[in-house]
């Protein structure tokens, strides 16, 4: 009897690495050999940026009702989204009569940071890390911030990777003004140690930070627009994953800016800024970071043609853009070369609702360092007792993942 004969190494990776993420998990019960590979740091960084993997824009959206409470939907777009007709969406999860959830920040490498508001006003809010793809869920441990004598003014959250030492870590920033002088407490996460450690910023700039457009993670540093924007110029911070020191540089000038939000334009990171975002005839300009921080380049300027105030909400790829309708809170999609706009079908909690728009791409990526039979058949279980701690202190609620 002839014995099996295995593929070559070189054609076997060159076929898993143009699947989804979906089969590959499957594909690890194959044998000893597939499953190691999968596994692979190095195959999962070359899936990850493989060109079958192509991103597409991810929308979260959080409506409120009496009768179903909180839920949440996270629903991806189309490839190719034809002008004039509502995209067929996926979705990638739904939650269902949530309680507490506040925000999501990312993805980075596929992976996002959820948020959510505790019942003790004097706690601080819990954070989870997800991977959609894989459906792994991982709480976060209680983070322990220095007693202040008053309130936070405002926070923010990053989800970054350190690529020296190949570890995924989330910084929680604590902004407040005591009566001199603004001030912030700044704690760091360590995926890979479970743990979190406080450091002392002697940065004042990181006390007046300003939420970008998506996760403006790029190369082991987390950037954010910082201070006042003014005619002239602005400034931008910085935070090293890798050293976790906070940094400062200039941002680009332009004359008559009001109004600006940080993102990222592919593999840069990029400004965009407008003089009047709430005036249907707004203009605005697209500012892109050149290579070692040193200077930055104009490479677009948008005005859409939408007949009342807008906001823009996310950028994806061809630099389409897309934009929320202040009066109706409906989402958009703007072709700039052809000028044509989508409505993409959703329509916002005009009150209580919100909104989360990014690029996302699938991803191997583990959350988990322990045993794998921990993976995607507890996430629904997870994701409910996360929730489900608020739950306790409030009356009986439910939250059901549905894929």
């Amino acid at each position: 009897m002839v014995g099996r004969r295995h593929l070559p190494e070189d054609i076997l990776v060159d076929i898993l690495l143009r699947l989804p993420v979906e089969p590959l998990l499957r594909f690890r019960c194959v044998s000893k050999r597939w499953y190691a590979l999968i596994k692979s740091p190095s195959f999962i960084e070359k899936h990850f940026h493989h060109k079958n993997n192509r991103a597409r824009l991810l929308i979260c959206n959080l409506t409120m009702s009496l009768d179903e409470g909180m839920s949440i939907d996270f629903s991806l777009l189309p490839d190719k989204i034809v002008p004039d007709v509502h995209p067929e969406l996926k979705i990638l999860h739904q939650l269902r009569r949530v309680t507490g959830f506040n925000s999501v920040a990312g993805p980075v490498d596929g992976l996002f940071l959820l948020e959510k508001v505790e019942p003790n006003p004097e706690d601080d809010n819990s954070l989870a890390l997800w991977n959609p793809a894989t459906r792994e869920f991982w709480p976060l441990p209680p983070v322990t911030f220095e007693l202040q004598p008053f309130r936070d003014q405002n926070y923010q959250f990053a989800l970054g990777f350190d690529p020296s030492a190949r570890d995924y870590k989330v910084l929680w920033i604590r902004q407040f003004w005591d009566d001199v002088s603004p001030n912030c407490l700044v704690n760091v996460y360590s995926l890979r140690n479970n743990s979190w450690k406080n450091l002392k910023p002697e940065f004042p700039y990181c006390c007046s930070l300003h939420n970008p457009i998506g996760a403006t993670h790029l190369n082991g540093v987390y950037y954010w627009l910082s201070g006042r924007l003014d005619n002239k110029s602005c400034r931008i911070c910085s935070f090293d994953m890798c050293s976790e020191q906070f940094g400062e540089m200039q941002g680009p000038v332009f004359p008559n800016a009001q109004w600006g939000k940080l993102m990222l334009r592919g593999d840069s990171l990029a400004l965009v800024v407008g003089v009047d975002p709430c005036k249907p005839t707004s203009i605005y300009d697209v500012w892109v970071m050149n290579q070692h921080e040193s200077s930055w380049t104009k490479v677009l300027t948008v005005q859409p043609l939408i007949k009342v105030s807008h906001l823009p909400r996310g950028v994806g790829e061809d630099d389409k853009m897309i934009f929320q309708i202040d009066e109706t809170s409906q989402l958009v999609l703007y072709d700039p070369t052809t000028r044509q706009i989508t409505d993409l079908g959703f329509q916002l909690d005009l009150i209580y609702g919100r909104s989360w728009v990014s690029n996302y791409k699938e991803s191997l990526v583990p959350i988990r360092r322990g045993n794998d039979s921990q993976g995607e058949d507890n996430a629904v279980e997870q994701i409910e007792q996360f929730f489900n701690r608020f739950e306790k202190a409030y009356g009986p609620r439910g939250c059901y993942l549905k894929n």
